[in-house]
C-alpha cells in the first residue's frame, strides 16, 4: 500500500491550516476499512493533528480540506477534525501521515474519540500500513 499527496511531497512543506489531499493505492484484498492518522513526530508524546476512522476501502483519496463527510475524531488541540500545526516562530516539526488497512468495517470507538482511542482500537486488526512524512516551519 502507498500513501501519496498532491498537496506536498515526501519531507516537503505541508499546508499551514487546511488538511492536505491524500490518496492511497494498492489497498490489500480483505481490507474492510481504512484509518488515517496525522501525528507530530517531534512532540514529546503522541500528538495527533487528525484522526479519521472507518474510511471505505473503495474511496481512493480525500481532497484537500474535504473530510467533513468522514468519521473524524478529536485532534489534540481539542477540536474535531484536522488542525494545522501551531509552533513557535522559526521552529520546524515533522508530521507523519499514516494510513492503516484494517480487517474490520467499523471500529468500536466512543462518539468523541481521539487518536489514542484509534490506536487502541486498531490493535490486532492491521493488514497493512503506509506513511508519508511532511514538515512544517512556523514563520
Amino acid at each position: 500500500m502507498q500513501l501519496t499527496s498532491d498537496s506536498f511531497y515526501e519531507q516537503g512543506q505541508i499546508p499551514a491550516s487546511r488538511s492536505p489531499q491524500l490518496g492511497w493505492i494498492e489497498v490489500p484484498g480483505g481490507t474492510e476499512s481504512l484509518v488515517l492518522l496525522c501525528m507530530d513526530a517531534d512532540a514529546p508524546a503522541d500528538f495527533f493533528l487528525w484522526c479519521v476512522a472507518d474510511i471505505p476501502p473503495s474511496l481512493p483519496s480525500i481532497a484537500a480540506g474535504e473530510a467533513a463527510h468522514l468519521r473524524q475524531g478529536l485532534n489534540d488541540y481539542g477540536g474535531l477534525g484536522y488542525h494545522g500545526p501551531l509552533l513557535p516562530p522559526n521552529e520546524t516539526h515533522q508530521y507523519v501521515f499514516r494510513i492503516y488497512a484494517l480487517d474490520v468495517a467499523r471500529l468500536e470507538l466512543p462518539k468523541r474519540f481521539t487518536g489514542g482511542d484509534v490506536l487502541n482500537a486498531i490493535y490486532g486488526h492491521i493488514i497493512d500500513e503506509a506513511q508519508l512524512i511532511g514538515a512544517y516551519t512556523q514563520t
